[in-house]
């Protein structure tokens, strides 16, 4: 290569905008919280760049592994320091390398209360780094490497060269923490663009015409192994490892353990212009049964060392992160003595009562048994592609009446003559529900419950509402369900079942567009009716950052 391009190459730094940066060093200076699950960083969430470095959900992809807090750490490529402040409020020492003066100072500015960690602005292929660290961390880096720090090499050489760098730097029995994108994940196939180029299908076509390279599992492990790391521990992400909500090991046979089941499919990437090519639910579903649901996991997570490194005593994690602060926890399956599932609160606060319309939400912690069979939404994702999905969906929600009456009954009226159901019917919805060989439904994850009894017509409401709704069922069919069922169920009532969900969902969720955004009065009404909010986030993050950009400035 021209030894001018080469030089020139070597200037240049990975950066999501100066003026994305500009903002993010501005919320986070005028920020009273700064720490890594700050609500009030996330209501600065304007774009793609500031939710990604802003919005709570990154440090999933650490709080699996069992690693000592009383490790040192040294961080290659902190970006603007969403990891590092991970890293910083759980490890011992945390030193971060950032080669981009700007992105540096942010990661800074995100940990200026952490005196155990220091962001250094330096130019990572230049540096000899002592080994007496226990871990290195390369999250989100690995394929920039051809671009950014190496490109006078072929891509594979570049990211070989930086793992041996990372390797050099660990002490005898430290390992690296690695994070990247699967070059054949499931979301690629489905149409995604690549993350790094924007193009569909480049990593599935061996990246043509880019030098940004991510690797297949076979590849990766390979590529490790020759940088010196004997011993590694593969860990599957979905729906990525930026904002990770599941987590597989490599224990257990994904077949015996439905492991499809554990996985969440927004209806697209957020950037993603295409619709998806085929249904990703049903796809992993079928990938799952094959046992090779792990081989197309959307990421990679890999732990590697030069000595044996721990295998989990967990076969599937799922956070539930996106949550307001009380009510966020993480579901772990585990296979001995007997597969069970343990739900455990992320911090100590989760399970406090919460106001609900006129009643208290609480939160059940604890061990249940782990049940066989598919999600009943498997089969709803199957119907929804028939002709004759109205007709399911009738006979669906009458069976699934019949269920709640039969398994939740109080056999006691309200005041409008419905049926009351026991409290922890509140969180009895399709997704919570399996069915197994013979068509027998198991409830399972009653995870909320109440001090007071159900209407049984809000539990059908919300049902249909939050798994139906995607699939196309609106809200006059939502009433006309309901009404086939309760001939007195009325438009009143039906909008006091919907005021109620929201009260729900703003106790127990986040929500990813503030509506401030909008200024405009009936914009901000929009923005703020949660029914519609999932939709209206959809399309605001399709829309390109130019856009969104115009829009801001003109309202």
């Amino acid at each position: 290569m021209n030894a001018n391009k080469t030089s020139k190459l070597k200037k240049e730094r990975f950066t999501d905008g100066m003026s994305a940066e500009r903002d993010m060093l501005a919320s986070l200076k005028n920020a009273k919280d700064v720490s890594l699950d700050s609500e009030e960083l996330m209501r600065q969430v304007k774009d793609i760049p500031s939710y990604y470095h802003l919005g709570i959900g990154r440090s999933a992809i650490l709080r699996c592994l069992d690693l000592s807090a009383k490790s040192r750490v040294l961080e290659l490529g902190a970006g603007c320091g969403a990891i590092t402040r991970s890293l910083g409020e759980t490890f011992a020492s945390v030193k971060a390398i950032e080669n981009n003066p700007t992105r540096a100072e942010i990661a800074r500015e995100r940990c200026r209360d952490l005196e155990n960690v220091s962001v250094l602005c330096t130019d990572v292929g230049n540096e000899n780094f002592a080994a007496d660290h226990d871990i290195v961390v390369i999250i989100g880096v690995l394929e920039h490497v051809p671009v950014y720090i190496y490109p006078d090499v072929a891509p594979r050489d570049a990211c070989l060269q930086l793992l041996r760098l990372a390797r050099n730097a660990l002490d005898s029995n430290g390992c690296l923490v690695l994070a990247i994108e699967n070059r054949i994940g499931l979301d690629y196939w489905a149409g995604a663009p690549e993350n790094h180029t924007g193009r569909a299908y480049d990593g599935i076509h061996e990246y043509p015409n880019a030098r940004q390279i991510t690797f297949t599992r076979s590849e990766l492990k390979r590529l490790l192994r020759d940088a010196g790391f004997s011993h590694t521990a593969f860990y599957y992400c979905f729906p990525d490892y930026s904002f990770t909500r599941t987590i597989f090991s490599s224990v257990g046979d994904e077949r015996d353990f439905f492991l499809h089941n554990w996985v969440d499919f927004p209806l697209d990437a957020p950037a993603n212009p295409r619709k998806p090519t085929f249904n990703k639910p049903l796809a992993a579903k079928a990938l799952c049964e094959s046992g090779l649901l792990r081989e197309f996991a959307n990421a990679f997570l890999v732990v590697a060392g030069n000595h044996n490194v721990p295998t989990p005593d967990w076969i599937a994690k799922k956070y539930n992160i996106r949550r307001q602060e009380s009510f966020r926890n993480v579901t772990t399956l585990y296979a001995h003595p007997e597969p069970f599932v343990q739900k455990t609160p992320l911090n100590s606060s989760t399970g406090d009562a919460r106001s609900i319309a006129n009643n208290e939400i609480k939160q059940q912690m604890g061990d249940a048994a782990w049940q066989p069979g598919n999600l009943l939404t498997f089969e709803i994702e199957r119907a929804a592609l028939a002709r004759n999905f109205a007709d399911y969906v009738q006979v669906l929600v009458a069976r699934y009446h019949r269920e709640l009456r039969k398994r939740f009954g109080l056999g006691k009226m309200d005041a409008e003559n419905y049926p009351l159901l026991k409290p922890e019917s509140i969180d009895v919805i399709f997704t919570n529900i399996i069915e197994d060989d013979q068509r027998n439904w198991r409830f399972i994850d009653e995870e909320i419950y109440t001090n007071a009894p159900i209407p049984i017509d809000f539990v059908l409401y919300k049902c249909i509402r939050f798994c139906l709704y995607r699939h196309g069922i609106q809200d006059r069919h939502c009433r006309e369900l309901i009404r086939s069922l309760y001939p007195s169920y009325n438009r009143a009532r039906h909008d006091q079942n919907r005021v109620r969900a929201n009260s729900y969902q703003e106790e127990m969720f986040l929500n990813f567009i503030n509506p401030k955004l909008l200024t405009r009065g009936l914009l901000r009404r929009i923005a703020g009716n949660d029914m519609i909010r999932f939709y209206l986030e959809k399309v605001w993050f399709r829309m390109p950052h130019g856009i969104r950009s115009f829009i801001r400035s003109r309202l």
